[in-house]
């Protein structure tokens, strides 16, 4: 049995209830105009991020590590700094490392510079190389790069040193442009 206290108290709970959904659904009929004129470029900075690019079936092809990604968009450039890259192809890995970088928007075309260090090992056959140099041009999808800066390669037994070098990434070959220079292990 409801008391007329109770029953009071039951009827104002219930008219609240009613007064505040009129009231938010008042509030709910106004319908905002669309923002028009925005500049759709985006200038951000990532933190500690990491970008994959996988091949056509799906297995990781490229990947960018680093702790700042800065984007203009005027420039249509991202800045790069301290960056990790990864590159896959037939067995072989490419890892390059460099103080600093910038990227295109198509993320086609990468330049490093600051301490370079080209390290290439296939998993295969177990042969290793490494390249350092100050500056290097990168052209992701062609899989190639090329510097006009000294460059000193090493295998771990043979070293060359020159000026210049002009790389193929895909078919795992060099060209060395001038003043050449090597010491060579004798087995």
């Amino acid at each position: 049995m409801i008391t007329g206290k109770t029953g009071r108290g039951i009827i104002s709970l219930a008219l609240l209830a009613v007064i505040s959904f009129w009231i938010g659904r008042e509030q709910g009929t106004d319908v905002a105009a669309p923002v028009t004129g925005l500049d759709p470029r985006l200038n951000y900075v990532l933190r500690e991020f990491d970008l994959q690019i996988f091949d056509e079936s799906g297995r990781p092809a490229f990947s960018l590590r680093a702790p700042v990604l800065r984007n203009d968009p005027a420039l249509k450039l991202g800045t790069i700094e301290r960056p990790v890259i990864s590159i896959l192809d037939q067995g072989a890995i490419w890892d390059v490392t460099a103080d600093n970088a910038t990227m295109t928007a198509d993320r086609k075309h990468v330049h490093l510079w600051g301490g370079v260090l080209v390290k290439w090992r296939n998993s295969a056959s177990g042969k290793r190389s490494e390249f350092q140099t100050d500056e290097i041009e990168m052209e992701i999808t062609l899989r190639t790069a090329s510097t006009d800066q000294e460059v000193s390669l090493s295998d771990g037994r043979n070293h060359i040193n020159a000026i210049g070098m002009n790389l193929d990434m895909k078919k795992g070959s060099y060209t060395l442009k001038q003043r050449v220079q090597g010491t060579y292990a004798v087995n």
